[in-house]
């Protein structure tokens, strides 16, 4: 069944313990129903109002539609990552932020270039001392079974390593190869930071494009999700849907592909809504109206 979700005109003032006040601005959109997640990138900035704002809009949707978990696309830490797990960055960027319980679920995260600049390892190690943190390595799977008992796989790659001949490459990608060859689920995603097919300021990356994107395409993988590039976007080529979230408290200019579908530059986050047969994804900016929305089905 589908419901409407109405963004009421409301003021987020005594509801958040830090951040500046939030307008949600009145707008209507219909999210159907099924097991639903947000993938947000690009995000950890100490709290400022940007990134305050989106995480406002993402805790309001999420109360209106809850979430079974939460996909980052990496750069969890601006600008150098985390030093350890006691590092101040852990409360100022994450857990005061995304603070509201409509958001306490778990956030299967994945690393990107600037959280390379820190202590990986801590974020690994930071999943032992938290309830939602979830990144058992630097590259790992998760399954999932939706409310009607579809199977997604998630495989979280590690593109800073991927996207050059650095150590653990070749390893990496075998791995993956072998996880999606092997795998049986009816929807299979990957989710690293670095775009394989974009419009976006950094362009793509000449090893993921040759590399990366076989493999995707040889085991009839459905959606890669990516940030790095600081916008929304939605991307296909041939049977494979690109994803771009990586707005999450920043923006940067985008321009239009031979592959695009939908660009924008603009704060936000994307909503999913997944099933046995459709996939939807809304894309939405930090005031909560719906910039955009495309259906994925098998």
């Amino acid at each position: 069944m589908i419901k409407a979700i109405f963004l009421l005109f409301i003021l987020f003032f005594s509801s958040y313990s830090q951040g500046p006040a939030v307008f949600i601005q009145p707008n209507s959109f219909e999210v159907a129903d099924g097991t639903k997640f947000i993938v947000l990138g690009d995000w950890g900035r100490r709290g400022n109002a940007k990134q305050q704002a989106v995480a406002n809009a993402m805790a309001f949707t999420a109360q209106v539609y809850p979430i079974d978990f939460v996909l980052t696309t990496g750069d969890n830490f601006y600008r150098k990552g985390v030093k350890s797990i006691h590092d101040k960055h852990w409360q100022e960027s994450f857990e005061n932020v995304y603070s509201k319980k409509s958001l306490h679920v778990p956030w299967y995260t994945s690393l990107g270039n600037h959280d390379y600049y820190g202590n990986i390892e801590a974020q690994m190690e930071y999943t032992n001392h938290s309830d939602r943190w979830k990144m058992q390595a630097a590259y790992y799977t998760q399954s999932i079974v939706t409310q009607d008992s579809a199977e997604i796989l998630l495989v979280i790659t590690d593109t800073q390593t991927l996207k050059k001949e650095s150590n653990g490459f070749q390893e990496h990608y075998a791995w993956l190869d072998s996880t999606l060859k092997h795998s049986t689920a009816d929807w299979k995603i990957v989710v690293g930071h670095h775009p394989i097919r974009t419009g976006g300021k950094h362009g793509e990356n000449a090893n993921l494009v040759q590399y990366l994107k076989r493999i995707l395409d040889r085991h009839n993988t459905d959606v890669y999700f990516a940030g790095h590039d600081h916008d929304l976007q939605h991307l296909k080529d041939e049977n494979i849907h690109y994803v771009v979230s990586g707005s999450g408290s920043s923006t940067r200019m985008v321009k239009e592909t031979p592959y695009t579908l939908f660009q924008k530059s603009a704060l936000g986050f994307v909503l999913g809504s997944i099933n046995k047969t459709v996939l939807h994804l809304y894309f939405i900016n930090e005031q909560g109206v719906l910039l955009y929305s495309t259906t994925i089905s098998k």
